[in-house]
């Protein structure tokens, strides 16, 4: 931290006691999110395409998964990573599978605050693996017991929509109990 923001910041806490009317200095505070415990781990792999948020791009990497329903992406948050079990990002049909961490090292995914609480009819942008970007919104999001999913959610036919799936719930022996599936159609 500079010079000038301890300033700032004391500056600050000054000012919040003499409006609280107290004698004595604040307890030093926080102005922005602390990520002192966050450990970032970079993805592996090439980015296929991007998932775009207002000004925020996260990339998607391609990564394959057992058959089962054990969806385990790579330990990161820095990423999304889509199913190569299921279709490409520029398929005009069927379902393209995008998984990430909730969080991971003391790391939290910025997908948690740009898409994860959004409501049903949110519209974001995918830029897929030939460069081409297009516009989704959501149509709806279901919480569910990990590997409780619908066979809908995972066609390679039918019509064109994402899966979107992470973490939810209770944490507990080392991992989450349920998972988040936001399912977005084009716009």
């Amino acid at each position: 931290m500079s010079l000038f923001s301890i300033k700032i910041n004391h500056v600050i806490r000054l000012a919040l006691a003499m409006a609280l009317g107290l004698a004595v200095t604040l307890l030093p505070i926080s102005l922005t999110p602390s990520h002192a415990a966050c450990n970032p781990t970079k993805p592996i792999g090439k980015p296929i395409g991007t998932i775009n948020i207002g000004s925020s791009k996260t990339p998607i990497i391609p990564f394959t998964y057992p058959a089962g329903g054990v969806m385990e992406p790579q330990k990161t948050t820095e990423a999304i990573f889509m199913s190569l079990r299921h279709m490409p990002l520029s398929s005009s049909i069927g379902t393209t599978v995008l998984a990430w961490h909730v969080n991971f090292n003391g790391c939290w995914n910025d997908l948690n605050y740009l898409i994860g609480d959004e409501k049903v009819g949110f519209k974001f942008k995918i830029t897929d693996e030939t460069g081409v970007t297009k516009t989704y919104k959501i149509s709806q999001i279901t919480i569910v017991k990990k590997g409780n999913y619908k066979k809908s959610w995972f066609t390679i036919t039918g019509p064109r929509q994402l899966a979107l799936i992470t973490c939810a719930g209770a944490f507990a022996n080392g991992h989450y109990v349920e998972n988040k599936v936001i399912i977005a159609v084009p716009a």
